[in-house]
């Protein structure tokens, strides 16, 4: 079993948990009714621990996973080759030719409007990607290691022509 069926069974088994404790406290009753203000103190104070409870696990979760996020660290090199990237409805400023198999550093803003800037490589595959911001830069360290023609596209619907928002480059 990968890790999708085993999140999975986690997921049914908490599920099928959750849905008895639910079942139980709906059909449970008291012998005697009790008065409003005792069931409104006691559902008050239930709700004050469940919500600790959910924001320590919701805590402890993120914590544990974090270090598994599935994206790797990447470091700009200090002799990295800077490329300005421009995008504008409904177009990219791109470079032409982006050397292979040394570090190079898109460093991308937009003129007008919020746009994704994915980039695709050879194969069809994401290979990266980064918002594209007025008035902000965000500075995108790569290395190509595949030659070939690499195509972007826009990620952000940016306009009624954002489906044929793309440019491309040359990795030599």
């Amino acid at each position: 079993m990968g890790n999708g069926g085993l999140i999975l069974g986690i997921f049914i088994v908490m599920a099928v948990a959750a849905m008895t404790v639910m079942l139980f406290l709906g059909n449970y009753r008291s012998r005697e009714p009790l008065p409003q203000q005792v069931v409104a103190s006691r559902g008050y104070a239930l709700r004050r621990y469940w919500f600790w409870l959910v924001l320590i696990v919701a805590i402890t979760v993120f914590m544990v996973t974090i270090p598994f996020f599935p994206y790797p660290s990447v470091r700009a090199s200090a002799r990295a080759e800077h490329f300005t990237v421009i995008a504008q409805q409904y177009n990219f400023s791109l470079p032409a030719v982006v050397p292979l198999n040394r570090p190079v550093i898109f460093d991308v803003t937009s003129k007008d409007v919020n746009h994704g800037f994915g980039i695709y490589g050879p194969n069809g595959a994401i290979v990266s990607q980064v918002q594209a911001m007025p008035g902000y830069i965000n500075h995108l360290p790569l290395t190509f290691t595949i030659p070939g023609h690499y195509l972007v596209r826009c990620l952000e619907y940016c306009g009624i022509a954002h489906a044929g928002m793309q440019g491309g480059f040359d990795v030599r």
